[in-house]
């Protein structure tokens, strides 16, 4: 079994880094103005950026836990292939991000990540699919930290807004495409035990 786990948890990761390849400057370029009343907060960066150690616990700490295991396993990949999906077919681009002078740790830290993500791939966001992917099962391992688990992958999702990422309708598709992958997941693999 845990061979088979291995495989699904490759597969979710190779899911996950097709948001790379995909990523471009060029896309739909949506405006809205609602995020210039969102203030933009350098210090949000760190739970940002926490997505992907976020996203590695999970994945190792819900392997010894075998029925949630394969369920968060196959939701990333399920996750992963329709968000690529939507990205290579409708590409989307975030305009709204601030001009500002690199000062601090967290304006560094800021600046760094606009030259690694060109502002693509925004339309769903994977950082709130995947947020929420890891929250949900990792309530399953960890029920006595449902709250600090659920406070963290919230506090991920809305630091796209705060680091000027997404928009609101960003998060709303990738908070949705979480719920249908967990459903996808449920009617592949049946119910928890």
């Amino acid at each position: 079994m845990i061979i088979q786990l291995l495989a699904l948890a490759s597969l979710a990761a190779i899911s996950l880094l097709l948001f790379f390849p995909l990523n471009s400057k060029v896309g739909y370029l949506r405006k809205s103005s609602l995020i210039r009343r969102i203030p933009f907060i350098p210090a949000f960066i760190v739970p940002y950026l926490g997505l992907f150690p976020y996203v590695a616990f999970s994945m190792l700490a819900v392997l010894f836990f075998t029925p949630v295991a394969a369920r968060l396993y196959v939701s990333l990949i399920f996750s992963g292939i329709i968000a690529a999906l939507f990205w290579y077919f409708m590409p989307t681009v975030v305009l709204e991000r601030p001009s500002f002078s690199p000062k601090g740790l967290f304006t560094k830290a800021t600046a760094w990540m606009y030259r690694q993500d060109p502002g693509g791939n925004a339309f769903p966001s994977a950082h709130a699919s995947v947020a929420v992917l890891c929250s949900y099962y990792l309530t399953y391992a960890f029920p006595l930290h449902e709250t600090m688990i659920w406070a963290f992958g919230a506090t991920i999702v809305s630091s796209t807004l705060f680091v000027r990422q997404h928009h609101v309708s960003d998060l709303v598709a990738g908070v949705v495409l979480a719920a249908a992958s967990i459903a996808f997941s449920y009617l592949i693999l049946g119910g928890l035990s």
